[in-house]
């Protein structure tokens, strides 16, 4: 296996930096200027409504910390993933056994559909498979769990879980599910359904394109639903990142 340690430590920098640290950078550069109203503007999590969250598309397409989620999680999974004319961070030797993560898995599953000769290759491609999906899982779990105040919560990080899909599979079907998914907040507003929904889209427009084979493309919907599924473990309903009217 080789790594191209400058594209990894960028991609992990982007990848792995939290996003509530963007407010304590930003809080820093304004403490000057900060009065009691703009804190309650730049602190919206500490004014959450009761009940279930509802995704506002006006207040999401506002926040200018979501467009950085969707650039840094692009960048960070292309980078690791490579394409769009980059090499992949982390990628195999040219002279090791069991070819690309998605060749081993395929290779695996292969016994249970046609007979394999015994000198099959190895598993070389495995450890590049679970090197990649978990430096992914790493950074989403650090964008979409927090412990603050003694309490933890869980949170539906949308446009990084975008980006990320756009690293990991088609292009096309990466676009067309997140702009698709927008369509159906009149009745799925509920973050943890928005959420359900977008991973069965994202792995759906992969099958439209041809990709259903690529377990690259089928992990961009795993991630898409963990949130929600680590939510439902914890029986805490998924936060959003700010209130209506907030920008964060």
């Amino acid at each position: 296996m080789t790594v191209d340690l400058n594209f990894l430590l960028l991609a992990l920098i982007l990848l792995w930096f939290p996003r509530h640290w963007f407010r304590r950078v930003v809080s820093l550069l304004k403490r000057r200027r900060r009065s009691a109203t703009s804190a309650r503007i730049t602190d919206p999590w500490k004014d959450r409504e009761p009940g279930r969250p509802k995704i506002s598309p006006r207040t999401e397409f506002s926040k200018l910390r979501n467009y950085l989620d969707l650039c840094r999680a692009s960048a960070g999974s292309v980078l690791i993933m490579g394409g769009f004319g980059y090499a992949p961070a982390v990628a195999l030797s040219a002279d090791a056994p069991g070819g690309s993560g998605v060749e081993w898995l395929r290779l695996k599953l292969a016994p249970f559909l046609v007979a394999l000769s015994a000198d099959a290759p190895g598993g070389s491609g495995g450890k590049l498979l679970v090197v990649r999906c978990g430096l992914l899982l790493v950074g989403l779990l650090i964008q979409a769990v927090r412990f603050e105040s003694n309490r933890l919560s869980f949170y539906p990080p949308i446009f990084f879980i975008a980006g990320l899909s756009l690293g990991l599979g088609d292009h096309r079907s990466a676009a067309l599910a997140f702009i698709s998914i927008w369509a159906f907040i009149p009745l799925v507003a509920e973050a943890s359904v928005f959420l359900t929904i977008y991973a069965g889209l994202i792995v759906g427009f992969s099958y439209f394109f041809g990709r259903l084979g690529d377990i690259y493309a089928l992990y961009s919907g795993v991630l898409c639903f963990l949130p929600v599924l680590l939510s439902m473990l914890a029986r805490r309903p998924l936060a959003i990142y700010a209130q209506s009217g907030a920008r964060g």
